[in-house]
């Protein structure tokens, strides 16, 4: 099939979802953009989103006029696209579809320009609901990894205890109490290091901005990246555990799959934002629940009743229900590693045979009607 593919600029982006699709023999026709826009900047409402709708329209038409499209994909928020936009795409007769996830907690961000499309790729049960309410026709299709990247490596166990992601909620916590009780944990991430690194990363993400119609974007990385500001806690956390030693800056994607193969217990967490801190928590799940296994981890993540549908709990995966119970078994773990390691191979080959992105996709065509 020849896609129309609408996505923001990304390395997961390209990884996942744009090597599987053309692993999978279709043409992808790219629009990209930066990424989300902040909703704070008066120049991205009055200048750069009708210049990006008016560029995505144009490129959408050219698309159509070279070779014809057979499905527009996209992964848009409000804050990028107008939802006529979608609407005149949708009256073309190309069939539309939207992909977005932690929409538990950030439904407020496609609610807009949901019920625009055909259909909208929403992984998470709990969420299925608001996109109904909201006149949308939510697609129940779960996240996956692409083990063309995703895979183990030839390394010795080096950590005892491992978390690559945003430190907020109380995953420092969880992590402090884990370093008291004996083990060696580590922690990579948004939060975890009090040092900002001025790198080529970072240097592309303000030319792309810039690219964009951001006019403002290289002077709005300057404040965040290259002017310090004072520091402020990470939302929901408490400021006083001291990481220094053990929590370090973000990883590249394939730096965070080495990761997993050099730690004897790859943790994972399921509370969506700051819900911790409410009567009842929310939670979902994450991406890690397919890569970590798909890289051969030894995978303990936080209870969440769906991942029960798509791994074996106990004998491909690890849960855990609080602080405590995830204290025990990463000791008893780290312990017995016999015993981890028969459920590392199981969780791996589960993925291996059933999480794939392209299974995703091949899911998503049957749904729509599509040759695959």
């Amino acid at each position: 099939m020849r896609i129309f593919f609408a996505v923001p600029r990304s390395a997961w982006v390209d990884i996942n979802l744009r090597h599987s699709l053309e692993d999978m023999g279709h043409e992808l026709v790219r629009f990209e953009f930066p990424g989300w826009p902040d909703d704070a900047d008066p120049l991205w409402w009055t200048a750069g989103k009708p210049m990006t709708n008016q560029r995505l329209l144009d490129a959408f038409r050219e698309a159509v006029d070279a070779g014809g499209v057979d499905l527009f994909f996209g992964y848009l928020y409000g804050s990028v696209v107008y939802p006529e936009t979608i609407d005149l795409i949708r009256r073309s007769g190309v069939p539309t579809v939207n992909f977005s996830c932690n929409n538990v907690h950030q439904f407020d961000l496609v609610r807009d320009i949901a019920p625009c499309f055909d259909a909208c790729i929403v992984p998470e049960l709990a969420a299925q609901s608001d996109f109904l309410s909201a006149g949308a026709r939510p697609l129940r299709i779960q996240l996956a990894a692409n083990p063309r990247f995703y895979r183990p490596y030839p390394y010795a166990r080096r950590y005892d205890v491992t978390f690559v992601g945003q430190r907020y909620a109380d995953r420092a916590d969880h992590l402090d109490r884990l370093r008291r009780s004996g083990l060696d944990v580590r922690a990579w991430g948004a939060g975890w290091s009090s040092g900002k690194r001025f790198d080529l990363a970072h240097l592309k993400a303000a030319v792309a901005l810039y690219e964009d119609e951001r006019l403002d974007g290289v002077q709005r990385f300057s404040r965040r990246w290259i002017w310090p500001r004072a520091a402020a806690g990470p939302a929901g956390t408490r400021a006083e555990i001291d990481t220094r030693g053990w929590g370090g800056p973000r990883l590249l994607q394939r730096d965070l799959v080495k990761v997993f193969s050099r730690s004897r217990v790859s943790l994972g967490f399921a509370t969506a934002g700051n819900s911790h801190l409410s009567h009842k928590r929310l939670t979902h799940l994450r991406l890690r629940e397919f890569e970590a296994p798909m890289s051969g981890a030894f995978y303990m993540t936080e209870h969440q009743e769906e991942l029960a549908e798509y791994f074996s709990i106990g004998e491909e995966v690890i849960t855990y229900a609080d602080a405590s119970e995830l204290t025990d078994k990463a000791r008893y773990y780290v312990r017995h590693e016999e015993e981890a390691e028969r459920i590392r191979r199981a969780g791996f080959h589960r993925a291996r045979r059933e999480h794939t992105w392209q299974r995703r996709f091949s899911q998503l065509f049957d749904c729509l009607g599509l040759r695959r």
